[in-house]
């Protein structure tokens, strides 16, 4: 996630501050991104996180406030930026009002949280009355911040940290759009700082004494396949493993998806 969202032109339009979960079958598949602070505003802890989505849908000018979704069928590349269709920017910059104003004063009031650029400084020509036509999340969808951090044991219930990281396949790419992607396996320990600055899985990640830090750090990390996951209880936030197998460390990972 905080990866930039822009468009074909090259326009900012966001960050991907959450990515939508959907159970298809045997599968958890990420379905859309986040842009927002309806998706903000849950990755935040308790009082805070509750605040932010409060003030976003008390000023929403929509009659039942939802996260407007872009589903993963308009995102055209993922990369250190993630490019969407000329659709999804459209429909982007339409929504951009009530996102200014929120961040302005409420989000640039929390430290840290705009970081870096501001990809909405400036004003927006769009209307903030938001872009009908980008759906709402499934309501049977789940929210990527749901999972991480969320508990994981094994099958006698003996904990073993908490999911820091997931990885996946983009299994329907067709050259034009990325489209969804199956989650094929998830990254659990007792820390999770290297995990948010990208250390986790990348063994290519500067610089180098950081490095060298977080792979310390972080050297009880293990992964697991999709296929182990037993169970996820999205509402107590626990995930059970199968059987304990001897995990690896996600840098002996010979096969990483994204």
């Amino acid at each position: 996630m905080d990866h930039q969202l822009v468009g074909p032109s090259g326009a900012l339009l966001g960050n991907v501050d959450n990515l939508v979960l959907r159970q298809e079958a045997e599968e958890l598949r990420i379905v859309g991104v986040l842009s927002g602070p309806g998706g903000f505003g849950p990755r935040q802890p308790g009082l805070l996180g509750r605040w932010i989505v409060a003030v976003w849908k008390r000023l929403s000018p929509r009659e039942e406030p939802s996260p407007l979704m872009v589903p993963m069928s308009h995102v055209r590349s993922i990369g250190s930026a993630i490019t969407l269709s000329d659709y999804a920017e459209r429909a982007l910059q339409d929504a951009a009002g009530l996102e200014q104003w929120l961040r302005r004063h409420v989000i640039s009031a929390i430290p840290g949280a705009t970081a870096g650029d501001d990809r909405l400084a400036g004003t927006t020509a769009g209307s903030s009355t938001g872009h009908d036509e980008l759906p709402p999340p499934p309501a049977d969808s789940h929210l990527l911040s749901a999972l991480l951090g969320a508990e994981v044991v094994d099958d006698t219930g003996a904990s073993l940290g908490t999911v820091i990281e997931l990885r996946g396949l983009a299994y329907e790419q067709t050259g034009l759009e990325v489209g969804r992607i199956r989650v094929t396996g998830l990254v659990f320990g007792p820390r999770h700082l290297g995990g948010e600055l990208g250390y986790t899985t990348l063994t290519d990640q500067g610089p180098w004494l950081l490095a060298r830090l977080f792979g310390w750090w972080h050297q009880s990390d293990r992964e697991a396949t999709w296929t182990d996951v037993a169970d996820v209880d999205w509402h107590d936030q626990r995930v059970t493993l199968r059987t304990r197998q001897n995990w690896q460390h996600p840098h002996n990972n010979t096969d990483p998806d994204v």
